[in-house]
């Protein structure tokens, strides 16, 4: 499941509205069911501390804010894993530029940092629906 913009949905700890404790036991208990939680967000301080203690995977871009780079800080620092510690982290989220990202995987050693191509010249960005039309028809064994 992918939530999109989740501001307002898992705020944190004294509000609590009515998508809150569903979404997070999705987020806790989904893997055992073979459903995967993809959350995103442009502001992690409107995040709750389970939400964000449960993602295995992260994909962080750049922050604005220091009150942001702390939160995600103290969200992914490991004092005894190499390259996680609170300062460690804090320095490469400091320099990250647009379209760059830090990755963690909880089953990597370290962190990674990427760099996301943008598209070619020349190509749409969207796709519309005459054009994804095929797509759909070939996936559901029609041709097409």
């Amino acid at each position: 499941m992918v939530f999109d913009e989740v501001y307002g949905l898992l705020p944190p700890h004294s509000a609590n509205p009515p998508t809150k404790r569903p979404t997070v036991a999705l987020m806790k208990q989904g893997r055992a069911f073979g459903v995967g939680v993809l959350v995103a967000t442009q502001n992690p301080m409107a995040l709750d501390y389970r939400a964000l203690s449960n993602a295995g995977f992260w994909a962080v871009g750049r922050l604005q804010t220091d009150a942001d780079r702390a939160r995600v800080v103290e969200s992914l620092a490991h004092a005894n894993q190499a390259g996680s510690s609170p300062a460690e982290i804090s320095n490469v989220l400091r320099r990250l530029g647009p379209r760059w990202f830090m990755v963690r995987d909880v089953h990597a050693e370290t962190q990674t940092v990427l760099l996301c191509r943008p598209l070619p010249p020349g190509r749409k960005r969207r796709l519309s629906t005459r054009r994804a039309r095929p797509f759909s028809l070939a996936r559901a064994g029609t041709g097409g």
